[in-house]
This record gives C-alpha cells, structure tokens and sequence, in this order.
C-alpha cells in the first residue's frame, strides 16, 4: 500500500511549499503537489507541522559495547529518534574493543543488532599500528576512519602522531575513504600548561574556573593541527574532515584550502553555536568538552563561517557518560569527564540560533541532513525528499518551545542545555515509511537497519543487483559478468586493476557493445552521470553544440561507432577540438583511442560506486 505524507510546507532541495510525498517499501517515489492522494493510498496530514527530511549525525558516541552504562545503542538511538535524527554514524572509540580492527567492528555490529531505533553505520579508527586494518575494515563497511592527535582519554584509543598519518593516509586516499580528525596538537596545550603555571597569583589546582580550562585548551592547538592537516591532505590527495571546529581563527587556513581546492570539510557542534565562555559557571563541568567553549566573538565567527559555507555542517558530537564522571559535586573541570549530551536536543538548538541571525529552516536542513548525508556518502539514500531516497522524515513545529523539565531520553539526563529557552519540537519521525516516534510515544519495537560502506554493499549485493551496478560503470554486459563473479575484492586498489584487466582482455565486438550504451557528446541522457560528465557539453554556446552534432556524424560515419571521450572536466570545445583531431586515425587505432577513454569512463565511475 502506498503512504502519502503530505503538509502546506514540505522542504525539499531548491524549493518548500505544500506537497505530498508518495512512499512505498519505505523509499519515496514520487512527491507530488499536496492535491495528488492515489486512491486507496493511507494518507497521513502533516497540518501546520513542517515536513523535513530525516536528520543525518555523523558525530554521535554510543559507547556499547563495553561501556554501555555510559549510553548505548537503545536508548542513545531513542533519543536521536525523539530529536528528528534518523540516521547516525557511531565513533569508534568509548567502546571496548574501540572499532579499530574487524574484531572490534563485529563486536559492534552485533551489540547492535535489534536494538537501534534508527538506522547507523560506523566509523573505523586510526590509531598507533592498526594500518593493515585500514583496507579490511573498509571492505567490512566502515564509512571512513577517526583519529585523535591528542589523547582521547581513554586507553584503548591511542592518539596518532604525523608519522602514523603517513602510514594511514596513503591507504585511506588509495581507497577514496575519509578521515575524520579530532585536530588539536599536544604541544601548544603543554606549552599552556606551562605558562599558565609560571603566571604570578595561579592557583596550584585551579580547577573550579571555566577560564582556567579554557587556557589550557589554546586556539594554538586546533590552528596548528589544522595546519598539518590541510598540508597532510595536499601531500596525499587525502579527504580530511575536521571534526568539532570550535576556533574561528582556523577558519582563514580552512577557506584558502577551499579556494585551492583540497578535499578538506568541516563541522561544528551545536554548544559552539549556542553557548560562549562568558556564560559558563565556575563549577559547571556540565559544559566541558574538547576543544572548548570559547569566547562570544569566537561564537559569532563560527556562524559567519557556517553561513559562508567555510564550514560545511553541524554535528552533536553526542559524548554522554554517567553523571558521577561530570565531578558536579567538585566542580573540578580538570577531573570532569569531557563531553556533552545533546543528541536529543540538535535541532531545536541549532533552530533557535539560526533562526535568531535570521537564517532559514531550509538552511538549518542543509546543515543537519543534507551535508552530513553527502560527506558520509549516503545522499543516495538519505538527507533530502526526493523521489528514490529513503522515506525518513520529520514533522516539526518549528514555532513550539520547550518546557523545562523536558522529557529526555538519553541513559543520562545532565545536559547544559537543561533549562535554556529552546524552540522547535519534534512530533513525529518517521523511518523508511514507518512512524517510530510520535509526541512522546515510541514504536512498539526498533526498526532501525545497520548501514555499511559502498564496497562491503558491493560485494555483499545480489549476482543481479551486482551486475546493475557493474553495467552502470561499463556497458559491456561480459565485462559486468566477470566483475561480479570476482567478488569480494578487498581493496579498492585490486577492483581497479582487475577491473583494467577484464576491459584490456574483451574483444572489439564488447568494446562495441559498451560504447553503444553512451549518449552522443552533447545527447541529453536519462543517465546521470552522463549528464555530469558531459556538463561542458551543456554549457556550450548554441553554435558549437551545432558543430559537436556535425562531428560526432562523421566520425560515426567513418568508423561506425559513437565517438567516445571521457569528458570530465573538459569544455565543449576541448572535446570538439579532440573530436576532430582523431577524424584523422584508420578505424583500427580509433578503436584503440576509443577502448582507452572507455577504461577512463569506467575507472572514474568505479570511483564514484563506490566513494559517493
């Protein structure tokens, strides 16, 4: 049966306004306008509720197995699913084993299992000798890997140093993979500790004041490890994404990396955006986290920075542990476990700020769905309403305020957002098609799915749905056989190569059949990739898309197959320019010229299966 969702405000890429969104087998096929109810469909109104897509957070600790006391998979995803999350990626560290090996990952995995109210995924580690787990935790499906370079606080996830980065990242950019990277050096913050020591009138322990924390955390240490990092990323062609961002002055280093064109993005968390260090108590570790809270003008950069796109999104950083380990009863900052719970709470503090400097809901979705989604490689699925996506949704009251005491269902209830004058409810979330939280009443039992990485769903995909995938590549329908009968491939490296081999070993007649499968230069296509490959072609002036057409007419003439160019990144007349120049070869050496750009197209599309 189909589910019409339908509201007055529907947000969706590029647009908002009054639709109904189709669902069935809990994917979204079609929104439509709000009059458009098939019959016998089941018809769910979203009256003056805004109707958004399924949060997506990137940044969240659960800490089961292990350490299930300080949160855990139930109740830590029954309170994404209270917050409008519907999809969370889960650090590898807190846990016991931490998820640095294909152990740790089964472990995770199985404590998993039936327990999560939303879907997850993980994150792998990087930590002091674990590169050869790098390529099987990749294969296993981890989405990408966390590092520290300062010590975590726990003992079984060691922090890495520049040398273990070199060992790391050459095998983490080989497989088109992500690191994610808590980036603050070790030694401005000993060079703190040292000054501060040496400052007449410092206290021996000063542990009560907020302001003491803060100078033992200098901006120095995230600016210089960001440093190293655009330069790590710039050494290796390495994706790099700065977690927790909390010093604006990083953000100068951060934009020219941007502007260079570095595969480095960003996040910040919702207490950087919300609180400031003026405001902080003595006493209150409640607000403890790493890096710090910092200054009010520190704050407002960090908004201007979001809103400019310098950084890319916001995520909870979700680090909950029992309330004896916050030292309330001391008040000492300096023995207070660092970390904050917020996952409930995301939205309606992030809500509350932006709407207050005057930016859209649509812009707070783009920041908490969208670009999470994407950095994560699950935009295919996940993060906008669109037709093809999971039906993962949110009904929110986006003018509602919360009333304090607020029900809260992290394991764990102390939280410096506690009494703060937050707007924005959620009432429902809805999880492929199916409701799980509704005005503070949960699903009879979870429904969450565990999600894994593009190469372990390759390899783990049905024969058929394999061979879709292949055929999506590359044409050739015994190419597409002999890649899925080589399953699993452990690496990305060994599928590229044997992928070369099987196109290098076929004979004309599949080189043929792959080549008919193409668009002309400058054809529309239903295809998708073909339309971005082809976007110079689209771009092009009217009378040099005419003399495209022309020469794609001879050239088909004369050799009896479409020209093909792999034509990322070229202009349209770069490709014409090509075009002509190759009307000069016999059949037999086009066929050649023609075999090559086809191992280009399919090795650029292998890439993109498989690193979103």
């Amino acid at each position: 049966m189909t589910l019409v969702v339908r509201g007055k405000r529907v947000i969706r890429p590029e647009s908002s306004g009054p639709a109904s969104i189709h669902i069935r087998d809990g994917v979204i096929t079609a929104v439509d306008a709000f009059e458009s109810v098939p019959a016998g469909a089941e018809l769910l109104e979203a009256g003056e509720s805004v109707v958004m897509p399924g949060l997506v957070d990137t940044h969240v600790h659960l800490n089961e197995p292990g350490r299930t006391e300080w949160e855990g998979f139930s109740s830590g995803t029954r309170a994404a699913a209270a917050g409008g999350v519907t999809t969370l990626i889960d650090m590898p560290l807190n846990s016991i084993p931490p998820t640095t090996t294909v152990r740790g990952l089964h472990a995770k995995v199985e404590a998993a299992r039936n327990q999560c109210w939303v879907d997850i995924g993980f994150w792998g580690g990087v930590v002091p000798g674990n590169a050869d787990q790098i390529e099987p935790l990749i294969a296993e499906g981890v989405f990408g890997f966390k590092c520290f370079l300062v010590p975590s606080g726990v003992e079984e996830f060691q922090h890495v140093t520049e040398a273990d980065l070199r060992l790391a990242l050459p095998l983490i950019a080989a497989n088109r993979s992500l690191l994610l990277v808590h980036a603050e050096l070790p030694g401005p913050i000993d060079l703190a500790s040292t000054e501060n020591s040496s400052r007449p009138g410092w206290p021996s322990r000063p542990s009560r004041r907020y302001g003491s924390y803060l100078a033992s955390r200098p901006r120095a240490a995230e600016n210089e490890a960001i440093e190293l990092l655009i330069r790590m990323s710039r050494e290796f062609s390495a994706r790099i994404h700065i977690v927790h961002l909390s010093s604006a002055d990083a953000i100068p280093e951060l934009r020219a990396a941007r502007a260079e064109g570095l595969p480095i993005t960003v996040e910040t968390c919702p207490h950087y955006l919300l609180f400031s260090a003026e405001e902080i108590p003595d006493g209150a570790t409640q607000f403890k986290c790493a890096p710090p809270i910092r200054e009010n003008e520190n704050r407002e950069r960090l908004w201007r920075a979001l809103a400019n796109g310098v950084i890319d999104f916001v995520t909870t950083d979700h680090s909950p542990c029992p309330v004896s380990m916050k030292s309330m009863e001391s008040g000492d900052f300096f023995q207070a476990w660092g970390g904050i719970t917020s996952l409930q709470l995301g939205l309606s503090s992030v809500w509350t700020e932006a709407r207050r400097r005057g930016h859209s809901l649509e812009q707070v979705v783009v920041w908490l769905s969208t670009y999470p989604a994407r950095v994560a490689g699950l935009q295919d699925r996940k993060g906008a309403i669109e037709a093809g996506k999971d039906a993962d949704l949110v009904l929110f009251r986006p003018d509602a305020a919360i009333e304090w005491p607020h029900v809260l269902h992290h394991r764990h209830k102390l939280t410096p957002y506690e009494g703060r004058a937050l707007t924005g409810i959620v009432e429902r979330t809805i999880l492929r098609g199916q409701t799980i939280y509704h005005e503070g009443e949960f699903a009879a039992t979870p429904s969450g799915n565990i999600l894994y990485g593009a190469l372990h769903n390759l390899n783990k995909a049905a024969p058929l749905q394999a061979q879709s995938a292949f055929l999506r590549c590359c044409g050739s329908s015994k190419w597409a056989a002999d890649m899925v009968s080589r399953r699993p491939y452990p690496n990305v490296r060994q599928l590229l190569e044997h992928a070369d081999r099987v196109w290098n070993g076929l004979s004309a007649e599949d080189w043929l059949e792959a080549f008919r499968a193409h668009p002309r230069i400058g054809e529309s296509s239903e295809s998708k990739w073909s339309e971005e490959e082809q976007a110079g072609a689209r771009l092009a002036a009217t009378v040099t898309v005419s003399e495209l057409a022309t020469a794609n007419r001879i050239y088909y003439e004369r050799f009896g197959f479409i020209f093909i160019i792999c034509a990322s990144g070229r202009t349209a007349d770069e490709m014409l320019e090509a075009l002509r120049a190759r009307l000069n070869n016999d059949r037999e050496t086009e066929l050649k010229n023609a075999a090559e750009q086809q191992r280009l197209i399919t090795r650029l599309r292998l890439l993109k299966l498989l690193a979103p």
